[in-house]
This record gives structure tokens, sequence and C-alpha cells, in this order.
């Protein structure tokens, strides 16, 4: 996953045409809500010892959604200044 979100990040979101970034940003949003479900359901039956990974998930999960929020933040900006 990490090497995915690497990817996904490496693209030019800001670019791309509207109906491909909508795309994009509701399949990836339904993707961070499924690592979400993950993480909920690795805390009630994963031994303690394994923690660590569901950490590394929940890190996964908080950056990739402050990632999507912050593209889609400017992207909006982007598409008013050029209405403008």
């Amino acid at each position: 996953m990490e090497d995915f979100f690497k990817d996904i990040q490496s693209k030019d979101w800001l670019s791309q045409e509207r109906e491909h970034f909508n795309l994009f940003a509701s399949h990836f949003s339904f993707h961070i809500k499924i690592v979400e479900e993950i993480i909920r359901e690795a805390r009630e039956i994963l031994d303690p010892e394994r923690r660590v990974y569901v950490k590394r998930l929940v890190s996964y999960q908080k950056n990739a959604q402050d990632w999507l929020a912050d593209i889609q933040k400017r992207r909006k900006s982007s598409e008013t200044l050029a209405t403008a």
C-alpha cells in the first residue's frame, strides 16, 4: 500500500481533467474507507504483539486522508482562480 500511495502522490492531479480527478478522488476515498474498516476489525481481533501493524495502517490511513483533503482543496482553489 505504501508503494501504491507513493505512486499516486507522484502524479500531477492538479492538471488532470475534472472528470478524471473526480473519479480518482471517489475511488481513493473509498480505498481510505476500506482501510479504515480493516483497522477497526484488526483492533478487535489482533494479538497485542501485532499492534505495530495496526499502527502502521493507522499512519497510512491518516496520511492518505490528509493528502487527499489537501489535494482536493488545492484543486478547488486552482479551479476557482481559473474561473475568476
